[in-house]
């Protein structure tokens, strides 16, 4: 199945014990990177991560279907993660959604799998697989992005603070995630206890403030000065 950046989102954060395979295809890799740790955050704080590669797939493509099946040493719940997918893992991802069982989801990251390939095919086409395509959010995209970070963090941003971020971060999940972090830190905010973020607040985080000045801040926020 095709997944729409919602639909990937609501599927890791609360995942479904048919899904089989997340394919993340597309260059966007923070983006791609983010969502496996989600996937990893609803699976539970004991979750065994176990990491394969195309040289692993290669040698033996049954391999990842074999783990898929198979039970963690500790019996907790285990997820594998597969590193730079490419076309020549077809024959394995065949495999494991073909399998009679598997209850160990897989993670397939694919930065240089296009979305015309055979791979992302197969996984539309599979009822246990979704397919994503990972790109650099921009423009409206962007903007939305960080309005949705935001919210996850507690934050409602108001005027123009979304474009703001959106183009200080150019993009890049990883910084944007690091800014919202701060903002919401800085306004005490968390999903239970929402706060507005304005200009002024994203000025106090920014230029407006130095390093040492911004921790004095986070600081005096904290104490309650």
């Amino acid at each position: 199945m095709k997944a729409s950046a919602a639909q990937i989102r609501a599927a890791v954060d609360k995942p479904n014990p048919g899904t089989r395979l997340y394919l993340l295809h597309g260059p966007d890799e923070a983006g791609a990177a983010d969502l496996a740790e989600r996937l990893a955050r609803a699976l539970g704080p004991d979750v065994e991560r176990i990491d394969l590669d195309m040289k692993m797939l290669r040698e033996q493509p049954g391999r990842l279907a074999d783990e898929a099946a198979s039970l963690s040493l500790f019996g907790g719940v285990r997820y594998i993660r597969l590193m730079g997918a490419d076309e020549g893992a077809s024959e394995a991802i065949t495999l494991l959604l073909g399998a009679e069982r598997a209850g160990n989801p897989v993670v397939a990251m694919a930065p240089g799998l296009k979305a015309s390939g055979k791979l992302v095919k197969l996984a539309i086409a599979a009822p246990a697989a979704l397919s994503h395509g990972c790109y650099v959010p921009e423009g409206i995209e962007a903007t939305k992005l960080a309005a949705t970070v935001a919210r996850e963090h507690g934050l409602r941003l108001t005027g123009d603070v979304p474009q703001r971020l959106a183009a200080a971060c150019g993009g890049d999940r990883a910084i944007l995630a690091r800014e919202i972090e701060k903002l919401a830190l800085f306004l005490d905010a968390a999903p239970d206890r929402p706060r507005d973020a304005d200009g002024a607040a994203l000025d106090a985080i920014g230029a407006d403030l130095g390093e040492a000045d911004l921790g004095g801040a986070i600081g005096a926020v904290l104490d309650g000065r």
